[in-house]
């Protein structure tokens, strides 16, 4: 495979005209590039130079916020384990973790899923997965294809202020923009797509659409796992003196029909869940250079996430068995089974926004402000009439129906301002500050934000950080009883502290201690262990929601230790080691272990180029057992249903999470383009992997099933680039 010469914002390469950049301070050192696939593979007997798009980024030149962690489009679909999705590739990062091998829900830091923020090509989404439900920032794989991806940035805690509000983290990805056309597609266990990109009107433009198989696999299996259809469409025009305009939309379909057997005694779910979903972002960023030391930009852009969702249960009665026949089908064909309707759900939680936001930045100062104003629309029909048999309530009757339907607009505004210095050039100090005003409840919060850098010399830099951060809780809880639309916005508090060593071009270290503070958590007010970090609730068990107020509080601290070695030209290796503990107490005050606790996160991927085209990758992943809550046993029998044992929450925890993957590619170059084959295993040891316990109500005798995460399981594909 023929690598680039990689360009960097101090090389004369392809750089797009910009305002002026200030390198007179250390936070000015260049760095590459990450490679995105097009990049990576170059054109036939001439190196691909990167355009080093510096896009409404002074900031990143200025900002003492804590660095980001960095990766390109190639290192992510080359990557083993991630299947070339976005979201599961983070989960490599220091403290960064996933709920389940299915999904690449992923959390940081200890922090709900529902904290972290996306942004793509400066335009905010509320979700950038597939079959992805309200409430969550994960689903089952990405919306956008990694092959239109320049590069991702996470940043894991002390954020700058122009960011919307949220408790952990911030994910920008910066889609592709090479200077010829391009096309590319590919075939695989996942599905089928493809991209391209073509010069526009003086801009490019850039198509992506997938289509995912994996739903017709395997005959009845297949009735179990999602069908879903992305597309992308993104166009960017720029002038020689920096300004631009930025067209982007994202869309999605996806669809899960899962039907019980009811005759299979290890069933662990009684209930028929029928989803049909889709999403949309559309957006423009406008850019404006007025010097050669600030420019302004003006964003627009809406966002629609529908879902339909339809819950049957067959064993509405669960002390009263139906009986098969040997010939019996699952369901259909025992007499008088009916199925009843126990939950509907036709919501649509939209919002519509609009920001105005401004850069000054000299070689000493830099100055970000902005302002914007948000119009929600949570469109919600949902519908729970008979209620649920709770599993934290002994109380066989059925409680907690709740139908709530919601059909308004209200509004959010967020304005920021933030300040950088260089009172000399090793030290550099940033302060700042936001103010968000929500509509619904009358809230307003106003966020600090500082930080500082000191560099001891050129390699070695020491960092600060502390920062508030506060979030409105997802509107479907704020809606689905009364009582919850007087809770407030939830916060949280980052202090952080680390150094960064980089001993030679070829390694970087990078060490950080971090305190999150957390309060104004919601928490049920009907069991006082419950709380919104501690949910159990599994993908599909009926769903539940809970009176709840802003009561709670947590805790999540720890240390990371991360490492990016350069072996030559041939072998990247990247490794993180992560200790730390998520605690939260709902109304009875005592601190548990969150669904989000594991103290150990370890983490090694590799990368090698072996020549004649071959490239190896590898990932190995540990982590601590997951704390889980255990049944009440004595009711949980004699109402063959899954009672938790409130007292408990979080109590136990599963033995440790191991996982090796592989992948291995081959760059075939044909008559000037590239066909790549690829081929990898996913849990290459076949490893069990505990996620959870499970009820099955068919089986009288042992009722109680473990619940392993994903056994060994293939990836492989084919991918051809035309140039």
């Amino acid at each position: 495979m023929h690598k680039p010469e990689k360009a960097t914002a101090n090389q004369d390469a392809s750089t797009q005209s910009t305002p002026a950049l200030n390198t007179s301070s250390p936070t000015a050192i260049a760095t590459p590039e990450p490679a995105s696939l097009f990049d990576a593979l170059g054109v036939p007997g001439d190196p691909v130079r990167i355009t080093v798009v510096v896009h409404a980024k002074l900031q990143d030149l200025n900002t003492t916020q804590t660095l980001p962690f960095l990766a390109g489009g190639e290192e992510i679909i080359s990557s083993a384990g991630t299947y070339g999705g976005i979201a599961r590739y983070l989960q490599t990062s220091p403290g960064v973790a996933t709920n389940s091998d299915v999904t690449n829900e992923f959390f940081v830091r200890g922090g709900h899923p529902v904290e972290n923020l996306f942004i793509v090509d400066g335009i905010e989404m509320p979700n950038i997965n597939s079959l992805a439900t309200l409430g969550t920032t994960g689903g089952f794989g990405s919306m956008i294809d990694i092959g239109a991806v320049q590069r991702i940035s996470l940043l894991t805690g002390g954020f700058d202020a122009h960011y919307s509000e949220r408790l952990s983290s911030v994910t920008e990805i910066t889609t592709l923009e090479p200077q010829l056309d391009h096309l590319e597609g590919d075939v695989g266990i996942q599905g089928f797509g493809g991209l391209a990109v073509r010069k526009l009107r003086g801009g490019n433009l850039l198509l992506s659409a997938h289509h995912g198989i994996v739903h017709a696999l395997a005959g009845d299996f297949g009735a179990r796992l999602p069908s879903y259809d992305n597309a992308l469409a993104h166009f960017r025009r720029s002038d020689a003196s920096g300004n631009g305009i930025t067209l982007l939309n994202i869309a999605g379909m996806d669809a899960l029909d899962i039907v019980p057997c009811g005759k299979d005694m290890a069933e662990t779910s009684t209930i028929e869940s029928h989803y049909r979903g889709w999403r949309n972002t559309a957006g423009m960023e406008w850019q404006r250079v007025y010097s050669r030391a600030s420019f302004g930009l003006i964003t627009l852009s809406d966002s629609e996430q529908v879902e339909h969702i339809n819950q049957d249960d067959q064993l509405i009665d669960p002390l009263h068995l139906p009986k098969y026949g040997r010939n019996d089908n699952c369901r259909t064909s025992v007499p008088g089974l009916v199925v009843t309707p126990v939950y509907q759900d036709r919501s649509n939680d939209a919002f519509t926004t609009a920001a105005y936001r401004y850069e000054y930045s000299t070689g000493r100062l830099s100055l970000d402000a902005g302002t914007s104003g948000q119009l929600d629309r949570p469109h919600f029909a949902i519908s729970q009439p008979m209620g649920i048999a709770l599993p934290y309530s002994a109380d066989l009757k059925r409680s907690d129906a709740t139908s709530f339907s919601s059909h308004f607009a209200t509004g959010e505004t967020g304005s920021f301002a933030q300040v950088a210095v260089h009172p000399w050039k090793p030290l550099a100090i940033s302060g700042g500050m936001r103010l968000q005003t929500f509509a619904f409840g009358s809230h307003a919060t106003m966020t600090p934000r500082a930080s500082a850098r000191y560099w001891i010399n050129q390699s070695l830099a020491l960092q600060v950080a502390y920062a508030q951060y506060a979030q409105l809780p997802p509107y479907v809880y704020l809606l689905s009883f009364p009582e919850n639309r007087s809770m407030i916005p939830m916060r949280a508090t980052h202090e952080i502290a680390g150094l960064d060593w980089s001993p030679g071009p070829k390694a970087s270290l990078r060490v950080e201690v971090f305190d999150k503070i957390y309060t104004d958590v919601p928490a049920s007010t009907e069991y006082p262990s419950v709380t919104f970090h501690n949910l159990a609730i599994a993908p599909t068990d009926q769903v539940v929601w809970l009176r709840m107020n802003s009561n709670g509080r947590g805790r999540s601290s720890g240390m990371e230790i991360s490492d990016t070695s350069h072996f030559g030209a041939r072998l990247d290796i990247r490794g993180s080691i992560a200790y730390s503990r998520a605690k939260f107490s709902g109304l009875d005050e005592v601190m548990r272990p969150s669904n989000f606790d594991f103290p150990w996160i370890v983490n090694l991927a590799s990368h090698q180029t072996l020549g004649r085209g071959y490239e190896v990758s590898t990932r190995y992943t540990y982590t601590s057992g997951r704390p889980y809550t255990p049944y009440d046993m004595s009711n949980s029998r004699n109402q063959n249903r899954p009672i938790y044992d409130v007292t408990r929450m979080n109590a136990v925890r599963g033995r440790y999470y191991s996982r090796l993957d592989a992948q291995i590619d081959k760059d075939l170059l044909l008559g000037g383009r590239h066909l790549v084959f690829y081929g990898g295993v996913q849990n290459i040891l076949n490893r069990s992997n505990f996620l959870s316990y499970a009820w099955e109500p068919r089986n009288r005798k042992s009722p109680v099933a473990e619940v392993d995460q994903t056994p060994i399981f293939p990836n492989f594909g084919v991918r051809f680039i035309v140039h």
